[in-house]
């Protein structure tokens, strides 16, 4: 799973990209900036509980040597295979930058890295300088037909349109429509 946003600043490239490797160092992920990409990876992107539990199963089932044996095993190798966690930066404009998260883990990370950031420099120069780009009504869309499709399967797009309508009914536009859906589905937009 990608997750990703957008975000403006008026700090200047290098200082941002250094700032973020600061904070980021600061947590344990190594940075590293590779082509005008800032490049942030942290540990394994694996299920601890998952390896525990695996693992404890194993120590129980010792006596079932090969079942135990065999449960040892698919911990090792489901830690082994699990990708390392990953955050992309990349300089899309002026003053814009996209931001590609491998999983909610790197994505909350950047998230409260920017606030704190965006904290630290709205009181030195008195203005925002980071501040988070709301998605497209039509990206919006996409992330509700995703969520609706887990819960509707094929019926998803024919169910979200009915939602939507619903909603269009009571004298909202179909943009407000979209976000009051993603507000009540609980989809973050950033």
């Amino acid at each position: 799973m990608v997750a990703r946003l957008s975000f403006t600043s008026s700090i200047p490239r290098e200082q941002l990209f250094e700032e973020l490797s600061k904070e980021f160092a600061k947590i344990g992920w190594e940075p590293r900036v590779h082509g005008g990409v800032l490049v942030l990876e942290d540990g394994k992107s694996y299920n601890k509980y998952l390896v525990a539990l695996l693992v404890l199963l194993g120590l129980l089932l010792i006596l079932i040597f090969f079942i135990g044996l065999l449960l040892w095993i698919l911990a090792a190798a489901y830690y082994a295979g699990a990708e390392k966690r990953k955050i992309l930066v990349t300089h899309a404009g002026i003053n814009l930058y996209e931001a590609a998260c491998s999983d909610n883990a790197g994505r909350t990370a950047l998230l409260n890295i920017l606030r704190r950031l965006a904290e630290t420099h709205a009181v030195e120069q008195r203005v925002q300088p980071i501040k988070l780009i709301e998605p497209t009504p039509e990206e919006a869309y996409e992330k509700l037909l995703e969520a609706y499709r887990t819960l509707y399967s094929t019926l998803a797009p024919k169910r979200l349109e009915h939602d939507i309508e619903k909603l269009v009914k009571t004298g909202l536009s179909r943009e407000e429509a979209i976000k009051k859906l993603c507000e009540k589905m609980k989809i973050e937009m950033y």
